[in-house]
């Protein structure tokens, strides 16, 4: 209520109490300065001093006891003007009365209150729905000495060290991972990775194109040739199948071509086409037909390889590429064709997936490991990557730590229907 908030300082008796003390200190005030101005024979200076200091006393006076005065009377009236608003309320909202009733009464009204907005629900906040796994890289046996140590940069700039991918192509769902392996990393001064792979599609998505190529660790350049294979492929078998199909899929030419990229290469570089051998293997994958079986065309030249896992396979099965003769006592490296040499030795067949069946391309990096009998890793991955797992798992099975696997090491698999 805004009728007495303010304490009114301007009613008739304490303007009258002000002006009153006005006159007095306006009195005092003639009366020393006639006392001052009249002469004295004796003691004048000191009549002077004391009528000044009179008058300053006396003002002083009149102002200080002029304010408390006002004030008990101010607050006086302040509060007789509040009884008065309370009595006229209460003379206003009081309820009348009726015959045998009584009702409180109402010392304050307020009108409806005005509509709240309703509160907003609280904003969702990101929770850990499920804790994350163990990415640690899978260790067989005792492991490779050089695992542990320090990842190390070769002198000169090159691919990265890891690369990875996942994709789903019509039908098909595709994990792809390349890690350098401890050999070329640790080593002073490191290596490159000197695998390289390539996905890709036909535009309508009914054909998925996989390329993984293998540069020869006694190539100073073999990086180099084994990134320009594996793009090449992918780039030429989108071409053969718009021209010619699936079916007509031509390895000779294929090959002849990708050797011909690699020499143009080398010489653009100044170096010899031995310093940009590698070996290569690539696969085209049909969309499956009406029972869900796919068909797949493989070709390769050199040592890497591709692999076939069956719903109910208990290890990794060998399909196609260069295989080692693990009956020797020493089992060699040594690649019969190479890149961009002998392009003219490589080889191709079509094989049929049925369905929830997995195709491995993969080096030898892997293959040699999944082909040793000794050990187990085959049957850890046939049962790891029995159905497709995230890329950053998938990546850390890659990087297995195994005795005398210091090799660069790729795979991309290809899992024929929706086992995501």
């Amino acid at each position: 209520m805004s009728r007495h908030d303010s304490r009114p300082g301007g009613r008739p008796g304490r303007l009258m109490d002000g002006r009153f003390r006005a006159v007095l200190f306006v009195a005092i005030v003639i009366g020393a300065f006639i006392e001052v101005s009249m002469p004295h024979r004796r003691y004048g200076p000191l009549v002077d001093v004391f009528a000044l200091a009179a008058v300053g006393v006396v003002g002083a006076a009149a102002v200080l006891g002029s304010e408390s005065a006002a004030t008990p009377a101010r607050e006086r009236d302040w509060e007789r003007g509040r009884e008065r608003d309370r009595d006229r309320d209460r003379d206003r909202f009081a309820p009348e009365s009726g015959a045998g009733t009584t009702a409180p009464i109402c010392r304050f009204a307020t009108g409806p209150a005005a509509p709240q907005p309703q509160p907003q629900p609280p904003r969702p906040r990101p929770f850990l729905r499920e804790r994350p796994t163990d990415l640690s890289v899978p260790r067989f046996g005792d492991g490779a000495r050089a695992q542990g140590y320090p990842w190390l940069l070769p002198e000169r700039t090159v691919q990265n060290g890891i690369a990875a991918d996942e994709a789903t192509v019509g039908a098909f769902t595709l994990r792809a991972a390349s890690v350098i392996g401890p050999g070329h990393r640790c080593g002073q001064p490191a290596e490159p990775r000197q695998d390289s792979y390539r996905i890709g599609r036909s535009p309508d998505s009914r054909h998925a194109i996989v390329a993984v190529a293998d540069g020869l660790s006694s190539a100073a350049w073999s990086d180099a040739g084994a990134t320009t294979a594996s793009s090449q492929a992918v780039t030429l078998l989108r071409e053969q199948i718009a021209t010619v199909g699936f079916d007509g899929l031509d390895v000779k030419e294929l090959y002849g071509r990708i050797a011909e990229s690699i020499a143009a290469h080398a010489a653009g570089r100044g170096v010899g086409t031995s310093h940009m051998a590698t070996v290569l293997i690539t696969a085209v994958l049909a969309e499956p037909d009406a029972n869900g079986v796919a068909k797949a065309w493989i070709s390769w030249l050199g040592d890497s390889s591709a692999w076939t896992l069956g719903p109910h396979d208990a290890l990794w099965r060998f399909s196609a590429g260069e295989a080692k003769d693990r009956a020797a006592a020493v089992v060699s490296n040594e690649v019969a064709g190479r890149l961009p040499d002998t392009p003219q030795l490589a080889r191709d067949h079509y094989v049929t997936l049925a369905p929830g069946t997995a195709l491995a391309l993969v080096t030898d990096g892997i293959g040699d490991a999944w082909a040793d009998p000794a050990g187990n890793i085959n049957e850890y991955f046939a049962n790891a990557w029995r159905a497709p797992v995230p890329a950053t798992r998938f990546t850390a099975d890659v990087g297995f730590d195994a005795p005398q696997c210091l090799d660069d090491r790729t795979a991309v698999v290809l899992w024929n229907g929706d086992r995501a």
